[in-house]
């Protein structure tokens, strides 16, 4: 059997996913992460200024109100065509 890990015959464990996910990696550094630690997650919150956390919720809590507004505008326009 072909020990190629792109090969899907051969299913890998979790240690040899995450060696081989944390080597690809390193080899581009550029290259950012898709999914983030908790860990790193807690840090760069740590590391957000009050101003920036504001604007982070301001933009959160804009988003919340319009999709809110659409969506009372999409149930009220059904409930008037639909009799």
């Amino acid at each position: 059997m072909d020990k190629d890990p792109q090969n899907n015959n051969e299913r890998l464990t979790r240690q040899q996913y995450r060696q081989q996910h944390t080597t690809v990696s390193n080899d581009s550094e550029d290259e950012q992460q898709p999914f983030r630690s908790r860990v790193d997650q807690k840090i760069e919150q740590e590391q957000l200024t009050s101003e920036q956390k504001m604007q982070r919720l301001r933009k959160r809590l804009n988003i919340a109100i319009i999709s809110l507004v659409v969506a009372i505008i999409i149930v009220y326009l059904i409930l008037f065509f639909v009799k």
